[in-house]
């Protein structure tokens, strides 16, 4: 058991399918094995958290309501607007809006799958999440709202496992996020979470990062560090990379380019190889 590391896989706007990081997991996964000598892809343990269908419904009554004439142009580019922006409007924490609990306990549920994993020991196995786009929000929120849970009770939270409540957290890498427009807001938004797991071993602790992946022409993604003191904090890296195809590494368009392309993957295994050395 000690010798596996669980990754959670997180979507965000545009990534509407269940199995969207299928490409992404095999290659990762292929990078990681050749990066070292003895290494075996079942050291590696996967896990889609997918929250698409939430939202696809909502989101998809809107378009067909607001191009009821059939003659608004750019389709996808609004399709991508609606997605992001519709969601984030319903992504609310107060009473009234029931996007917010409906995606958590999707969390919740999905994370209990792959603590139950037959790999998975779910009071000691590392776990890294790689979250793209709004789901870096998503995600970031439920971490920090387990993590105020803690500090509240002075302890972990009764009911779930300590690899549920990310008590064995061992990396965050953040890809495509606009993590920085919500961080600048007022309120408990401008606060960052804390990447080091309590429960991962001494060893382990002074090698976990929060790496965050953006494109320059990427309007989505932005960099995080110079946000306030906080994120200058707890974001290891701001790493700007080159993705997407011929056709939309120069523009807006490379914002789900992440997925297959080697300036990401090759990064994200390096990272996975150098947490299993110190394992």
């Amino acid at each position: 058991m000690a010798h596996q590391l669980a990754v959670a896989v997180v979507h965000g706007m545009g990534s509407a399918d269940q199995h969207y990081s299928v490409e992404l997991k095999h290659q990762v996964t292929e990078s990681y094995v050749r990066g070292g000598k003895g290494r075996s892809e079942d050291e590696l343990v996967w896990q889609e958290i997918y929250w698409g269908d939430l939202v696809q419904e909502r989101n998809a009554h809107t378009l067909k309501a607001v191009n009821y004439n059939n003659d608004l142009a750019y389709p996808n580019l609004r399709e991508l607007f609606v997605d992001y922006l519709g969601t984030s409007l319903a992504y609310r924490p107060q009473s009234g809006y029931p996007m917010y609990p409906a995606l958590h306990a999707r969390i919740k549920q999905q994370l209990a799958r792959l603590a139950s994993h037959r790999r998975i020991d779910s009071q000691q196995t590392p776990l890294v999440v790689l979250a793209h786009s709004f789901g870096s929000v998503i995600l970031s929120n439920y971490i920090y709202d387990l993590q105020i849970e803690q500090a509240r009770i002075g302890g972990l939270v009764p009911g779930l496992s300590a690899f549920e409540q990310f008590h064995t957290l061992a990396g965050f890498i953040t890809f495509g996020s606009p993590m920085a427009v919500y961080a600048n807001q007022p309120g408990d938004f401008n606060r960052a979470i804390r990447v080091v797991g309590a429960g991962v071993p001494v060893a382990m602790k002074e090698q976990i990062k929060w790496l965050n992946f953006y494109d320059k022409d990427d309007i989505i993604a932005y960099p995080l560090k110079g946000i306030n003191e906080a994120y200058a904090q707890a974001v290891t890296e701001d790493i700007e990379i080159n993705v997407g195809s011929a056709a939309t590494s120069w523009n807006p368009g490379c914002h789900n380019g992440y997925w297959e392309d080697p300036d990401f993957v090759r990064p994200v295994a390096r990272y996975l190889g150098e947490l299993r050395r110190v394992m």
